[in-house]
């Protein structure tokens, strides 16, 4: 076993990290139990256990099969679905939202928002903000049982001060999304590029659990990526890693939103589907344009799902440049899952498309589809990127659940045995 190092708080708060995480693989698991597989004394086991159902976190459930002495079973300790809570938003061009989710994270309330400005990042924080607090009032609940809010949206996010570096389709630069919105509604924020709450949340959580190597691709208007090697995300220079979108593929092709000609967006993504139908010029470089654009691509979607055989060639050849170039990943990165999601892909002629173009180089791609993904709305996934960040992980504040609880630095060294 590993032996902690560090100061008394910090060891804490990694013992207690620990303790959070087993449970979360078990669903529900017996203090002996933990105590073996996190390698803490049953002492520590139990100190940390109990400051948790103190604060709400746990609670007692059903008893075990084992027996921890003569006639007595094991109590098993399982999250307390509905009485803490985190805040998940999405803000991008297809779906602007906001969900509260428990602790299991399940979306207990759900508010699509509109926005009267959205090029002024200013005047938009503050609509968000002020929705946010209208929310939590509709939902009666005391906001120190808020752990926080995850958030989520389309551009180069720094992760690290939850800055949004640049956003084309908003006009944002240099914007301090997570500075501005914890200052105003007095919790933590934790903000991530859409794509890469996505994979995270599908990695963590959903379809591709245990898998430690994956590709996520988002097809929406534009194109989107997200990548995770040996179950860490690949965040590039600059904070830069998964803009397949605005790889270049297509000499003196259409003008993309980046401002570069014949990037991946403008010929297999939703914009070069509405353009192949004379429906749009791609891409929308403006919030409106998006917004028209995005009524748009749903009756497309709405007419393929339908049989439109116009419209079915038009996603199948989108597809089918997406499946050019997601060979080329493949045989490079070698992922053990491509995940594609988002509108576009729920079109079955756009998926049959990347198969195709898969096939005629000799390529069986580990595909996974919107079919196949757990969590269908970004704001859901937002907010488990929210426990991810405020309660599975050392940035868990749990004086704020309890302000009384004691922190004694010498109970907390005995938890360091390992």
């Amino acid at each position: 076993m590993v032996k902690l190092t560090g100061s008394p708080e910090s060891l804490r708060r990694q013992n207690r990290t620990n303790v959070l995480n087993c449970i979360l693989n078990h669903e529900a698991i017996d203090r002996t139990q933990l105590a073996l597989e996190t390698g803490l004394t049953t002492t520590a086991i139990t100190r940390i256990t109990r400051e948790l159902i103190e604060a709400g976190i746990l609670e007692t459930g059903a008893k075990s099969p084992l027996k921890s002495g003569p006639g007595r079973n094991r109590t098993k300790l399982t999250f307390t679905p509905n009485n803490t809570f985190v805040i998940g938003i999405n803000f991008a061009a297809w779906e602007r939202q906001m969900v509260l989710a428990n602790l299991k994270g399940e979306v207990i309330a759900c508010l699509p928002f509109q926005l009267s400005n959205p090029r002024n990042s200013e005047q938009t924080l503050e609509e968000i903000s002020n929705m946010v607090d209208r929310f939590i009032d509709l939902q009666n609940i005391e906001r120190h049982r808020i752990l926080g809010v995850g958030f989520a949206i389309a551009g180069i996010v720094n992760s690290i001060d939850g800055r949004l570096e640049t956003s084309p389709y908003l006009g944002w630069q240099n914007v301090e999304i997570g500075k501005i919105l914890s200052k105003a509604l007095g919790l933590q924020v934790a903000v991530e590029n859409l794509n890469n709450i996505i994979a995270m949340a599908e990695t963590r959580y959903g379809c591709c659990t245990n898998k430690k190597d994956v590709m996520l691709v988002r097809v929406g208007p534009g194109l989107g990526g997200s990548f995770l090697f040996d179950g860490k995300l690949a965040r590039g220079n600059s904070f830069q890693a998964g803009q397949v979108g605005h790889i270049p593929v297509v000499k003196n092709g259409i003008l993309c939103a980046c401002g570069q000609k014949g990037c991946l967006n403008t010929i297999a993504s939703g914009w070069s589907i509405l353009a192949d139908l004379k429906l749009s010029v791609p891409p929308a470089s403006s919030p409106q344009r998006l917004v028209n654009d995005g009524l748009l691509l749903e009756n497309v979607i709405y007419r393929a799902k339908n049989g439109d055989k116009i419209v079915e060639r038009a996603a199948f050849k989108a597809g089918h440049a997406l499946g050019q170039m997601l060979s080329g990943l493949y045989q490079a990165l070698a992922p053990e899952v491509i995940l594609t999601v988002g509108p576009i892909a729920e079109i079955n002629s756009y998926i049959d498309g990347i198969i195709s173009a898969a096939s005629k180089n000799n390529i069986k791609l580990p595909l996974f589809t919107p079919k196949d993904q757990k969590f269908k709305s970004v704001a859901s996934s937002a907010a488990l990127h929210g426990l991810s960040e405020f309660l599975f992980s050392p940035r868990f504040r749990l004086t704020d659940l309890m302000p009384n609880i004691s922190t004694t630095a010498g109970s907390d060294l005995r938890e360091t045995s390992l």
